[in-house]
């Protein structure tokens, strides 16, 4: 062992840059040391105390339950003397009544309202008449006013115009399309009859005969037909 530390005393000796290589080796594993002594002091503490005292908060966050109480509903019972609501298809649909004279064509109110407006061209080519002195109008008649009547169950009692019973359901259709265009609130209803299926248009429903029988007027004057009013209850 005293040789060896002399041969190496020998080498450094005439080396020196192999001795400044030992001094460092010396210096890293110093340091080496302290670096595990002190992380040997931080945690082997931790690791043979595992029965530290530690605080865990067991206070729940969840809130209480609500006090609910059952509420009881009540069973819905009929109420006596009242009829349920008739289908959509028998709503606003009066007894059938058999027209004397045919129904109007669909086309007929077109060819009316075509009428009653002429064309930008042929108004341009008529010649203006001559101005007239002026005459005024006659008085329109006002029918009188009229209440809205109940019936029994004091539900009120309406009208509908009948413009007429087709066989075809297209052609009440183009009916009801071209009256609902010309400002009047139509609607069609199918009825079985002694003459087979019929699609019936009306107009309506007013809740008072005067304003169905103005109705009335303007569509036997556009049509050039008679209608009916009917009574219907809802």
């Amino acid at each position: 062992m005293a040789s060896r530390d002399s041969d190496t005393d020998a080498y450094a000796s005439k080396n020196p840059r192999a001795s400044r290589r030992l001094n460092d080796g010396v210096k890293q594993r110093i340091v080496g040391a302290l670096v595990l002594a002190a992380l040997a002091v931080i945690f082997l503490p931790s690791l043979f105390d595992r029965e530290g005292a530690r605080y865990i908060d067991v206070t729940s966050q969840i809130p209480q339950a609500p006090d609910i109480k059952p509420i009881a509903i009540a069973e819905p019972s009929p109420v006596e003397d009242i009829e349920p609501a008739p289908p959509v298809d028998e709503v606003f649909q009066p007894e059938f009544v058999e027209q004397a004279a045919p129904a109007p064509v669909p086309e007929t109110l077109a060819s009316a309202a075509d009428q009653a407006t002429p064309s930008p061209s042929v108004a341009a080519a008529k010649p203006q008449p001559k101005a007239e002195p002026a005459v005024e109008p006659a008085p329109s008649v006002q029918l009188p006013a009229e209440e809205t009547q109940l019936d029994d169950k004091g539900l009120p009692e309406g009208w509908v115009i009948q413009v007429g019973a087709y066989r075809e359901p297209a052609s009440a259709e183009r009916m009801r399309a071209r009256l609902m265009d010309a400002g009047f609130r139509a609607y069609t209803r199918a009825v079985d009859t002694s003459k087979g299926r019929l699609v019936r248009v009306f107009v309506g429903p007013k809740l008072s005969r005067v304003d169905a029988q103005s109705d009335k007027q303007k569509l036997d004057k556009l049509l050039k037909a008679e209608t009916l009013i009917l009574r219907y209850r809802a």
